[in-house]
């Protein structure tokens, strides 16, 4: 069941890593489509196998993350409710979610943690899913992240032949990449501790950023659960030589196999709002059948986001330039009354940071000789008062997820 707590975090709209780029953060997301479909199981919070649905659907789910990080330690928590509302007389889907996670970094590249959640759904069936496991992330350069979790979920179902609780022990071994400042690369698999040959699922996907507002993604995934099947054999015909054959059983190895491919695209209209746009297919094979089914699901909408915490009051632009010496100017525009700090990599984010100083109205810089490789950053003001705000950089500016629903200022040193 890992599997299923992997959907729906990801369906979450957020993106983590383990960033320590600020101390805290809180962040909104509601998210409203409409679409069609023909299998609620290729809703990632749902992920009910029901083919029968055939039908339109609504779609809203508010989500709320509040994310915290001091010294070499960082926590989030998320929570959100999920309406799904089923045309055609089927019945609706609601229901809500909760996932915690905690993480401490043990060396430069090297982080320990927990993740815990749960879920409750109701609708053509109820169903209840908790989980808690270990997390381990490792983190061998900016742009890659490997991270393996281990450990038991429990789901109850109201499904007559599932129901009661059942106990699963799973792992799960996920990669995030970015070969590129416009690709990002994900791959997981997923599979069960006591049988890994039975359950077994990857999931592979893909995404380019065409510019700072347009994303498009590909994604595609494959699940197979392997079973046996016993059949009667022995009697009837001609007995053979020495008396009737006795009755008996004859097992046989059989599966069924899922194929998925999805695609969707993101239009930032704006920082808050944004258009999206998903489609997927799934085709269901099995050793029992010649029949290949298929399923799809599709859906467009909106997505509003809010962030109540620091950076939202102003904006910067930064102007990186680099000469022969690995002397780095950086150049602000817009900042209000106060001083600016410089804070990132490559002081190992030692607050405030580096003090940059004015160079005329609205423009500040600051000298560092770096080393080759890639660096993330933030700019802090502190006003008179004490105050201190992250500022938000400009969208041309180069800029990678912090972890916790905000942006680190990304610089690549050759």
């Amino acid at each position: 069941m890992i599997r299923r707590a992997a959907m729906i975090c990801s369906a979450i709209l957020f993106s983590g890593s383990a960033a320590f780029g600020q101390d805290w953060q809180a962040a909104f997301n509601l998210d409203s489509r409409v679409g069609y479909t023909t299998n609620t199981y290729l809703n990632p919070f749902i992920s009910d196998w029901d083919p029968s649905v055939n039908t339109g659907f609504g779609f809203l789910a508010p989500v709320a993350r509040v994310s915290m990080n001091k010294n070499n330690f960082s926590s989030d928590m998320t929570g959100g409710i999920v309406y799904e509302p089923m045309f055609d007389g089927q019945p609706s889907w609601k229901g809500g979610f909760g996932v915690l996670g905690s993480r401490y970094r043990l060396t430069e590249k090297l982080f320990g943690g927990v993740e815990a959640g749960g879920s409750y759904f109701s609708g053509a069936s109820e169903q209840k899913l908790f989980w808690m496991v270990p997390v381990i992330t490792f983190s061998p350069s900016l742009f890659t992240q490997f991270r393996l979790k281990a450990g038991s979920s429990f789901r109850e179902s109201s499904v007559e032949e599932r129901e009661g609780y059942s106990r699963f022990d799973s792992y799960s071994f996920e990669l995030e990449t970015w070969p590129g400042f416009n690709w990002q690369l994900k791959g997981g698999i997923y599979g069960n501790l006591d049988q890994p040959a039975n359950g077994l699922s990857t999931v592979i996907s893909a995404d380019h950023l065409f510019t700072t507002s347009l994303r498009f993604s590909v994604r595609a995934g494959l699940e197979s659960y392997q079973y046996q099947v016993a059949t009667e054999t022995g009697g009837g015909g001609q007995p053979p030589v020495g008396g009737p054959r006795p009755p008996g059983e004859q097992i046989s190895d059989e599966a069924d196999r899922f194929f998925r491919i999805g695609i969707s695209s993101t239009y930032q209209v704006n920082r808050s709002f944004a258009v999206t746009l998903n489609a997927d297919h799934l085709s269901y094979f099995s050793t029992v059948s010649d029949e290949v089914p298929t399923d799809v699901h599709i859906s467009a909408g909106f997505r509003y986001s809010f962030s109540p915490g620091p950076g939202t009051k102003s904006r910067a632009h930064a102007e990186w330039k680099q000469n022969g010496s690995q002397t780095i100017f950086l150049r602000i525009k817009g900042a209000e009354n106060g001083q600016l700090y410089l804070i990132g990599d490559f002081n190992d984010w030692e607050h405030p940071g580096i003090p940059l100083s004015r160079q005329q109205q609205n423009r500040y810089a600051v000298q560092l000789a770096l080393e080759p490789g890639a660096y993330e950053y933030k700019i802090l003001l502190i006003d008179s008062s004490g105050e201190e705000t992250w500022m938000e950089l400009s969208d041309d500016t180069y800029t990678v997820p912090d972890g916790f629903d905000g942006e680190n200022g990304l610089i690549f040193i050759e």
